[in-house]
């Protein structure tokens, strides 16, 4: 410790025994007490006593003879109780290269050591904490005892975590952008396409089998590419109201064959739930995030069940609806749970999981304004319940309006599958459709057509021109264009697109696409 020699070179010197300090005596042995050395051991005894971090006396092998009211406050010990600990005792690990550094410490080879380490506090938490230990040595330069200073660095550290994590998203987040438009337009081709050949072919078929287990590996694309967007926050919500049993329902058989024959999944569904707000492929990923969590934690096998129910006690007016799934796995301890929702934490064998899966799932139960609740005991499985705030049920809809035969879209995507496999599902549904390649392209062919437009379908991103701005160009020929926009990637930082212009996300199944589209066609009102 810096100064450690500077204490030796006043000339006093204090023995020390059981922890209290004689009276100050001059080097020189003649015993005289000066108001020198009563002026210097009030100092010395008022920033020990006042100091804001923890100082502590010991002697040379490390045992403590006197703690200062900073450092019992820190460790949660009284005074007198602190003197005679080793500093052991304190270390939460026994690491053999601490007590080398200590070892040189009294035998005089090194003057202090400075080190940052978990430090175990008397009700058995932890601290992270800095920790100083110095030198004193007697006039003739023999080491004669120990002045360690203990500081709480756990906000530090935890601050410094979180900018770490923050550096970790935004490189994810920069990633999950740059491959997501791409990815998704790929796989916007193989769902679609995958739908088109399963319309084909008779039920029952092996070769239906095969189509849907392409498309189940689609599927499993999308949430991972999705994924890595929403813990990014590089994903925009489509909030809607959506009814949590049909989200099961329509998810149970990709489920069953997720989790494998060895588990057992049983689906209790409440009657009736009221609907929620919410966006319907981020709960599809909450659910299948949940369920793969719970299959992971039975690898011989066991039960998961997924239920819901209304819960009239939450938030206010309507209550709210609840998403649980419990399995009967190994359960979890009291430090997995503490650490459960942080980015990258898993206990999972390396390779086996990213650590991202249940971040995901807090970020978007709380953008959703809902809430999760777990249950866990080791060796007893986990139950978590997700809880979102309900919302009033929409008035049942009258039947849907069949594709009307004449009407003409315009559809514009510069990735070729997507917009080869988009224009044939369009096509299959009755449309009469018009392709381009790009904004400048569509300009030319919505000119030219023979046939007025009645939607426009474009790519949220293109290069040359993008989505919204040909939104705004054809407006100025045709107010009334309806339009759809469609997006493998949207960034929150782009402007938003303008209220008349609805947006749906890639990967889509070609139902969704035909529901969207069909919406937008037969709205009233305004374009």
């Amino acid at each position: 410790m810096a100064g450690s020699a500077d204490l030796a070179r006043t000339g006093f010197q204090e023995e020390r025994m059981g922890g209290t300090a004689k009276a100050p005596v001059r080097a020189n042995g003649r015993g005289e007490i000066t108001a020198l050395t009563r002026d210097r051991e009030q100092h010395f005894r008022a920033m020990f006593e006042g100091a804001a971090i923890g100082i502590c006396t010991c002697n040379l092998n490390g045992q403590i003879t006197e703690g200062n009211a900073a450092l019992s406050k820190m460790l949660g010990y009284r005074r007198e109780g602190l003197a005679g600990l080793h500093m052991w005792e304190l270390y939460r690990d026994d690491l053999p290269a601490d007590r080398r550094l200590f070892s040189e410490l009294e035998g005089g080879t090194e003057d202090f050591l400075k080190q940052e380490r978990y430090f175990r506090l008397k009700n058995g938490a932890c601290l992270w904490g800095q920790l100083t230990v110095s030198t004193v040595r007697d006039a003739e330069g023999n080491p004669s005892f120990l002045i360690a200073m203990l500081e709480d660095a756990t906000e530090s550290k935890r601050n410094a975590e979180r900018s770490r994590t923050a550096e970790k998203m935004e490189v994810i987040g920069r990633l999950a952008g740059g491959i997501a438009h791409d990815f998704n337009n790929l796989l916007t081709g193989v769902l679609l396409y995958c739908d088109l050949l399963s319309e084909g072919i008779e039920r029952g078929s092996r070769l239906l089998r095969h189509v849907q287990e392409i498309r189940l590996a689609g599927e499993q694309g999308a949430a991972l590419t999705q994924q890595l967007l929403a813990i990014a926050r590089k994903q925009v919500p489509q909030p809607r109201p959506i009814l949590l049993n049909e989200v099961v329902s329509s998810t149970e058989n990709m489920l069953r064959r997720l989790i494998g024959e060895q588990i057992e999944l049983v689906i209790a569904l409440a009657a009736d739930p009221r609907p929620v707000l919410a966006d319907e492929a981020q709960l599809r990923q909450v659910l299948l995030n949940l369920v793969l969590n719970a299959r992971d934690a039975m690898p011989h096998g066991g039960r998961i069940t997924v239920s819901t129910k209304a819960d009239r006690r939450f938030g206010g007016g309507h209550g709210g609806v609840c998403l649980m799934v419990e399995d009967t796995g190994c359960g979890m301890d009291d430090d997995t749970r503490a650490h459960l929702f942080e980015p990258f934490f898993t206990t999972k064998s390396p390779g086996h999981g990213t650590g991202l899966g249940l971040v995901t799932v807090k970020r978007i139960v709380s953008e959703a304004g809902g809430t999760i609740g777990i249950k866990s005991e080791t060796g007893l499985g986990t139950g978590i319940e997700v809880t979102l705030p309900a919302i009033e049920a929409s008035p049942a809809a009258g039947t849907p309006q069949r594709s009307r035969a004449g009407q003409t879209i315009l559809l514009v995507d510069d990735h070729s599958s997507a917009r080869n496999s988009i224009q044939r599902v369009l096509h299959h549904a009755g449309y009469r459709v018009l392709q381009a390649s790009g904004g400048r392209r569509a300009m030319k062919v919505f000119a030219e057509s023979e046939h007025r437009v009645d939607l426009l379908i474009a790519d949220w991103m293109m290069p040359g021109m993008s989505g919204q701005e040909l939104v705004a160009k054809l407006r100025q020929q045709n107010s009334e264009l309806r339009v759809l926009l469609i997006s493998g990637y949207h960034n929150p930082k782009d402007a938003k697109p303008d209220l008349s212009v609805e947006l749906i996300r890639k990967p889509f199944a070609s139902s969704a696409l035909i529901e969207r589209v069909r919406e937008v066609l037969d709205r009233k009102g305004d374009s």
